[in-house]
């Protein structure tokens, strides 16, 4: 049993403390935003920060949202705890419009969604424990249930030795995890994060994945995170959308996303993702034969529309014995392979490119001619 698991155990097992909320079905929407508007006043303009933004977050995934800077990612985001209001369409949550709700009610409302941000956000002056048990002391809980549920959560995210200590006392890592604690005090069916591991080093920003994965995966919380990080959504988003200019210009599974980008914004964020051509290949390429040693180059992108791992005999039997793999590389999102591979090969190639799009059941348009190069 992992350590998250070992966590919840007794509290599912015995009753209060942790997690006592119902546990509802997988599959059904939680978040809903029906044609979404929002603008502001800007320097005496108007400005659409989002624009007829219309899908469903279900229950159980985690979804990510991604853009360029000012795409209205975190607006958007705002809207479904009411931290931001829509100027136009509606925000359901669990099939509720909170627009309706007064000041108590949306307190309320809001104890079902939790949220961590980019910085954080602790009180320099009160400890780890205080930081987290804040919002039930607010609430009214007794000391004793608090105690109880801080202790609780700093075992799940693995704090538990950290507990009197002060903020000014933690790494960004450290810091990360109480407020991902303080975000589950109330024991939330939805989880938002806003940037959560902007601010983070590559392994820490690891270890906070691994962590939000395991607590949507073991304390089926649904979570919504925004980033200008593609790894990250890669990394453990189920399904993902493209804000460019406060619209929705591409929604789907990560995969399909990633594998074959419809959008030009899509391919723009992707961008640092690819494996662009190193220059001494690039300063190679000719546009026909220079000499009896020159070899076709291609370019090929594997989708993973087809769900089959590339294989390597059945490129070699289209283009030839001779074919050489010069750059690129192939991972799995999803369980399914994507990548790039520029391969060399003998010029006469080229009149069997159908059948390698055929071999590695991808789109005759996924194969391009990059020109020529010589055998170095």
């Amino acid at each position: 049993m992992n350590a998250l698991a070992e966590a919840i155990r007794p509290e599912v097992e015995q009753g209060p403390a942790l997690w006592q909320r119902e546990v509802k079905p997988a599959g059904e929407a939680l978040v809903s935003f029906r044609q979404v508007g929002r603008q502001f006043q800007a320097g005496g303009r108007s400005v659409q920060a989002l624009q007829d933004v219309s899908f469903d977050i279900q229950r159980g995934e985690i979804f990510g949202i991604i853009g360029r800077s000012g795409a209205g990612k975190s607006t958007l985001l705002r809207t479904i705890n009411r931290l931001e209001s829509p100027g136009s369409g509606q925000v359901l949550v669990a099939g509720k419009d909170l627009s309706g709700l007064n000041e108590a009610q949306l307190a309320q409302a809001r104890r079902g969604i939790g949220m961590i941000f980019q910085h954080f956000n602790l009180l320099s002056s009160r400890t780890v424990a205080q930081n987290i048990g804040l919002p039930l002391k607010i609430a009214g809980l007794p000391q004793a249930e608090i105690d109880a549920r801080v202790d609780s959560l700093l075992q799940l995210v693995g704090l538990e030795g950290k507990r009197d200590v002060y903020p000014a006392r933690l790494s960004g890592g450290q810091k990360q995890r109480v407020g991902i604690a303080r975000a589950l005090v109330h024991q939330p069916e939805l989880l938002l994060c806003d940037e959560a591991t902007s601010a983070l080093d590559p392994e820490t920003t690891q270890s906070i994945l691994a962590l939000l994965r395991d607590i949507n995966r073991q304390l089926k919380v649904t979570v919504v995170l925004i980033t200008h990080e593609m790894a990250v959504i890669r990394e453990v988003c189920d399904r993902v959308a493209v804000l460019e200019a406060g619209k929705v210009v591409e929604l789907g599974p990560v995969w399909q996303v990633f594998g074959a980008p419809q959008a030009d914004a899509t391919r723009a964020l992707l961008a640092s993702l690819n494996h662009e051509l190193p220059a001494d290949v690039a300063g190679r390429i000719v546009a026909e034969p220079a000499s009896a040693q020159s070899e076709l180059l291609l370019d090929v992108r594997l989708d993973g529309v087809s769900g089959q791992d590339p294989a390597l005999g059945p490129l070699v039997a289209a283009l030839g014995p001779a074919t050489r793999l010069l750059h690129g590389g192939v991972e799995r999102i999803q369980g399914r392979a994507q990548g790039r591979l520029v391969l060399a090969c003998a010029p006469q190639s080229r009149n069997r490119l159908g059948d390698l799009a055929r071999q590695l059941a991808i789109p005759a348009g996924n194969i391009r001619i990059l020109g020529y190069v010589d055998h170095a």
